[in-house]
């Protein structure tokens, strides 16, 4: 899948960009009898300090970038998750289905029949809770659980034609059952 393509390119470009670094560092031919001895000992540790924070650059990106919501073409159908298909098109959204619990987790399969739009999934308090792209010809997968209830609205956030501003679905999210059967 094509995020997965990204992400190794991105891995394998900020490692050349770390090396090319770490090959200038090492390669720098510096005087340090010319220096004080606080300013030699300072200029020693560059690349160290170097070092720190590449790693330090590589486990941030690898925890942020790891938890993007998108799935890969592998993880697909996995048991517990509802499969939920979102059509864009010129000044609409159709989705199906359009009810959930609390605590369910739906697995967007986001398309457009048109142009460009982006699927923004928006949280009853109207604050962006996820998003991806909807382009004609291709499906993007994104998985999202609903942690409230009440009404999530799907808006566009890409620019598609003069409707654009009433390009917008609804998305109803009831409160979890307890063992009991009744809502908490």
């Amino acid at each position: 899948m094509i995020q997965n393509t990204v992400w190794d390119v991105s891995i394998i470009l900020m490692g050349s960009v770390a090396a090319i670094f770490i090959g200038v560092a090492a390669g720098a031919p510096v005087a340090l009898e010319n220096y004080g001895p606080a300013i030699a000992s300072a200029y020693r540790m560059r690349v160290w300090l170097f070092i720190l924070a590449a790693v330090v650059l590589v486990a941030v990106n690898w925890r942020t970038l790891g938890e993007l919501p998108y799935v890969s073409a592998s993880a697909q159908g996995t048991p517990g998750i509802q499969r939920v298909d979102a059509v864009g098109e010129q000044w609409s959204w159709t989705i199906s289905p359009t009810h959930f619990t609390v605590g369910e987790t739906a697995e967007f399969h986001v398309t457009s029949k048109d142009v460009n739009h982006d699927f923004a999934l928006y949280g009853p308090d109207m604050r962006i809770v996820t998003q991806v792209q909807a382009m004609p010809g291709y499906t993007n997968i994104l998985r999202y659980t609903f942690k409230k209830p009440g009404i999530y609205r799907v808006l566009c956030l890409e620019y598609c034609g003069i409707g654009h501003t009433e390009m917008m679905s609804d998305i109803k999210v009831a409160a979890a059952k307890s063992v009991t059967g009744k809502t908490p």
